[in-house]
């Protein structure tokens, strides 16, 4: 959703870098580009105002005159105004009380329910137990698909008595209690608009179960209208943050990042596909730094701490001290990339990228799920000893993995390479390079990121 706005911002930002004079007339010229690229990524035009002059502001200090590198200290001003306008620090969730009621409230086709399951596999996944249940007294529906939701995430759903809202949430909020539950999510009824009636009901649950936590539920495709929306619900719930939806959608949704400065209700978490685990928690400081072009290198080793398993990890680190890499090892690391986001997401993330926007949009993760189809179709003798693969042998795999000849010799030859870059990976030659490599990510301390095996 952000791409655009990232690739304008990050260009003009990335022209300040390694400036070794800033006048006052190249500094407006540059906020001048930046408020237009705004302007036009939908960014309400009183907040686009108030991050430019902040800007600007603490730009014309002395801090900048006596820099020596007065270009890097005015991006780092932009990244830290920028930052304050999506929300400041990083908030996380209210959880202290057992059972902690986190409400979600929204329009309906916001896509509340769905989230709600994402949260709680996300919450469930940090060892607490979490349950979920819906208040929506008149969408049987809406309640059946977060049961379907629960069964996907593992968590149990509350099913609570009565024929209000009130009274269902009551009656599941005592259940979470019987039950020894840390949090109870909480799923409300959905209008097409906001509307009086949607308000007093929400409010109504709101005091009844005490939510220590009320998020807002705002799809990004809705523009300027978040704002509005977000402005209503606060009024009359009193928000402690929102979530945005279909962030992985090409859209503007400029307005979106507004909701933080103009309503005071902080972006707390981002949707980022339509599958369970596509919901990430949202940084302020470390969204601005992507915006910008700086890169997300703590969000990435938070990924691979999520989704790198630490027993295969120590596993494939000795087999690559002994020169064992073989190709289910292969297919094994492209999974894992694949679970992180594809290559084009670990890309985004990466500091120093000049890869244009348009480019990594168009990086299709297709490729790699033919090498590993091409992987699976091999035996194990195959798998373990490449050059045993004859033509009548190339022939059977490719044909059962939906692959040409051609397709297989060339990922055999992408494994051979990779598996020569393994052999020079052990002892110190290896750790001389894993230290260059941390170094250049942004100085993780010249190691390898908490959680990944030491070569």
């Amino acid at each position: 959703m952000f791409d655009r706005l990232s690739e304008k911002l990050g260009g003009i930002a990335g022209r300040l870098r390694g400036a070794a004079h800033v006048s006052e007339a190249d500094l407006d010229a540059t906020l001048r580009e930046m408020r237009l690229a705004l302007l036009e990524a939908d960014v309400a035009l009183p907040v686009a105002r108030y991050l430019m002059s902040q800007a600007r502001e603490r730009a014309l200090g002395s801090e900048v005159a006596k820099s020596l590198n007065p270009g890097q200290v005015i991006i780092k001003i932009l990244h830290d105004v920028l930052a304050d306008v999506l929300g400041g620090q990083r908030r996380d969730l209210d959880i202290s009380n057992i059972p902690s009621v986190i409400l979600l409230c929204g329009l309906q086709g916001a896509g509340k329910t769905t989230t709600a399951g994402k949260l709680a596999r996300l919450l469930a996944g940090q060892g607490r137990k979490v349950a979920l249940t819906s208040v929506d007294a008149t969408r049987p529906a809406a309640r059946e698909q977060l049961k379907v939701l629960a069964e996907q995430v593992n968590v149990p759903y509350l099913e609570g008595d009565g024929t209000t809202p009130v009274a269902m949430a009551k009656s599941a909020l005592s259940m979470a209690k019987t039950g020894g539950h840390h949090v109870l999510i909480l799923d409300t009824a959905g209008r097409q608009v906001v509307d009086d009636a949607l308000m007093t009901e929400i409010h109504e649950v709101v005091t009844t179960v005490n939510a220590s936590e009320r998020l807002l539920v705002l799809d990004s495709m809705t523009g300027q209208a978040a704002l509005t929306i977000a402005e209503q619900f606060h009024g009359s719930v009193k928000l402690s943050g929102c979530i945005l939806t279909k962030t992985d959608a090409d859209v503007r949704g400029g307005a979106a990042l507004s909701v933080a400065h103009v309503t005071g209700v902080p972006v707390r978490y981002v949707g980022t596909g339509e599958k369970v685990d596509a919901l990430e928690l949202f940084d302020p400081q470390r969204f601005a730094g992507r915006i910008l072009g700086q890169g997300d290198v703590a969000g990435l080793v938070e990924k691979v701490q999520a989704h790198v398993d630490q027993e295969q990890a120590e596993k494939l680190a000795k087999k690559v001290k002994k020169g064992a890499f073989d190709l289910m090892d292969y297919a094994d690391q492209l999974g894992q990339i694949q679970n992180m986001g594809g290559m084009s997401g670990m890309l985004k993330m990466l500091p120093g990228m000049k890869l244009p926007q348009g480019a990594l949009a168009q990086m299709d993760d297709k490729p790699v799920k033919r090498m590993q189809a091409m992987v699976y179709s091999m035996t194990q003798k195959e798998r373990k000893y490449p050059k045993v693969m004859n033509g009548s042998r190339k022939k059977r795999i490719a044909a059962g993995s939906g692959t040409s000849i051609q397709e297989l010799n060339q990922m055999l030859k992408q494994f051979t390479q990779m598996q020569k870059m393994m052999k020079k990976m052990k002892g110190n030659k290896g750790k001389r390079m894993m230290a260059q490599m941390a170094s250049r990510l942004g100085g993780m301390g010249g190691g390898m990121p908490p959680g990944m095996p030491k070569m």
